[in-house]
């Protein structure tokens, strides 16, 4: 147990660590509109995670660009291009599923007035028929675009720190 000089000391130490590097708007973006983009896009995401595990497939749509690129492959998983094709696949690979997938810790960066990009640390379960289960964990790195005044997912790239095995089965190519 820390005495009460060595706790006030880590205290200020934490303190002082913890605000040394303030997040500082891009350069060349007013800072109300990096804030309003940051809440924005962490409204996009969140319709992201509930449209997968809910199979609400035009929620889906409506929060990637028509030519989004996803790549799965840190995940076992291809290349996709244009949100129809992603959208497919997720409809074939997690429709028969139970999914939870949920993002952590943004890291929100506004690159300009209509571009950004993001890494959220994510946890997902998948729980397919017959009970084999997936459980993983790891980052979405992507970028957003503001179309029409609406901001989306633009690029996504999904890696993994780790996954749980599910035996010697195999499904759909994870």
């Amino acid at each position: 147990m820390l005495g009460g000089g060595a706790a006030s000391a880590l205290w200020a130490h934490n303190a002082t660590s913890a605000s040394a590097e303030p997040e500082a708007p891009s350069e060349g973006v007013e800072p109300a509109v990096a804030v309003a983009a940051v809440a924005e896009i962490k409204q996009v995401k969140a319709r992201y995670f509930r449209a997968v595990d809910t199979k609400d497939w035009e929620l889906l749509k409506a929060q990637l660009t028509d030519d989004v690129v996803v790549d799965t492959t840190g995940s076992g998983g291809p290349v996709l291009v244009g949100s129809d094709a992603f959208i497919a696949f997720l409809q074939l690979t997690l429709s028969p599923a139970v999914t939870v997938h949920h993002g952590h810790s943004p890291e929100i960066e506004v690159t300009s007035p209509t571009t950004a990009t993001g890494v959220w640390a994510m946890q997902d379960l998948l729980i397919f028929p017959g009970d084999p289960r997936v459980l993983g964990f790891g980052h979405y790195h992507e970028t957003y675009e503001s179309e029409d005044g609406r901001w989306r997912i633009a690029e996504l790239k999904l890696t993994r720190v780790h996954m749980d095995p599910i035996g010697q089965q195999q499904l759909f190519g994870m």
